[in-house]
């Protein structure tokens, strides 16, 4: 069923790979999902990956700040031996403290050009691609045009990049190494039905509401900012979250052992920001896209 739509939904959609390098030398990362939008090199994802990549950034200059500071106090040559220790002592360098960090945007050689716009209780965020060459994507998404129909059992499709994982090292001079096999990252598609709409209260902080559609299968990890799409490669939604609906299948009189596994039984669904929210966002910020 969603063959031709996942092909068409290849084309714009990539893996975001963040990674990391810890004061003891451990290295981490993270795999999400971007949407590129438009042949400007404008992309949307979800606010949690970029927020995620802010605080990355804020822990890095807290390290950069804190060397700084110890070696300013072991520069002072007129501080008496205990003293200096003492001070170095008050700002120890701890283990998990992040001494490096990087994003990689599907290409080698791309980063983020300039400020990224949001709205963090939406869990949406758009950005523009630095070094980006149209060239690069061959077909450009469509979004649902929300003031059409949208029926609730419609069948949908959420792609992204889950089920992958990578340690990569760190070097000096080259910076953070993925392993061999690490790309390409493979894709992965997972289908579902609309069930609801949620709408969240903004407080009037936007002229638009904010929403987002559920789907009766989870996003999965790894697929956060990737698309929500129909039969038509038209995208509903950027997938967000995953929500664990508990069932209250059973009998609780019956014996303990039946009682605990009753308590763990959930409906996994997925939310993404609805593409109303999203264009509109778009809109706000003068960001040209496609309606279907």
């Amino acid at each position: 069923m969603f063959a031709n739509a996942c092909s068409l939904a290849r084309q714009f959609t990539f893996p975001i790979i963040i990674s990391h390098r810890s004061y003891n030398g451990q290295c981490g990362s993270g795999i999400g999902t971007f949407v590129i939008i438009n042949e400007e090199g404008w992309f949307v994802t979800a606010f949690h990956i970029i927020e995620q990549l802010n605080k990355l950034g804020l822990a890095n200059t807290e390290y950069t700040n804190l060397v700084s500071k110890r070696k300013d106090i072991e520069d002072k040559e007129d501080l008496k031996k205990h003293v200096k220790m003492q001070m170095l002592n008050n700002c120890k360098i701890q283990p998990s403290s992040i001494t490096n960090f990087s994003v990689w945007l599907g290409w080698d050689g791309l980063s983020i050009d300039g400020q990224i716009h949001a709205i963090p209780q939406a869990d949406i965020a758009v950005g523009k691609l630095k070094n980006f060459k149209k060239e690069m994507v061959k077909t450009y998404p469509k979004f649902k045009n929300p003031n059409d129909p949208m029926e609730q059992g419609t069948s949908l499709c959420k792609l992204g990049f889950p089920f992958h994982s990578i340690e990569p090292t760190f070097d000096d001079h080259k910076g953070f190494v993925l392993p061999p096999g690490s790309l390409p990252i493979p894709i992965f598609p997972i289908d579902g039905i609309y069930t609801r709409t949620v709408n969240i209260q903004s407080n009037g902080a936007k002229p638009y509401p904010l929403m987002f559609i559920e789907t009766s299968t989870p996003g999965l990890r790894g697929q956060s900012g990737g698309p929500t799409f129909d039969v038509n490669g038209a995208i509903w939604a950027i997938q967000s979250q995953t929500h664990h609906l508990k069932l209250g299948f059973g009998d609780n009189q019956k014996n303990s052992k039946e009682v605990e596994h009753l308590k763990n039984q959930y409906l996994n669904v997925g939310w993404g920001t609805h593409s109303l929210t999203v264009t509109s966002f778009l809109t706000e910020n003068n960001i040209p896209f496609q309606i279907f």
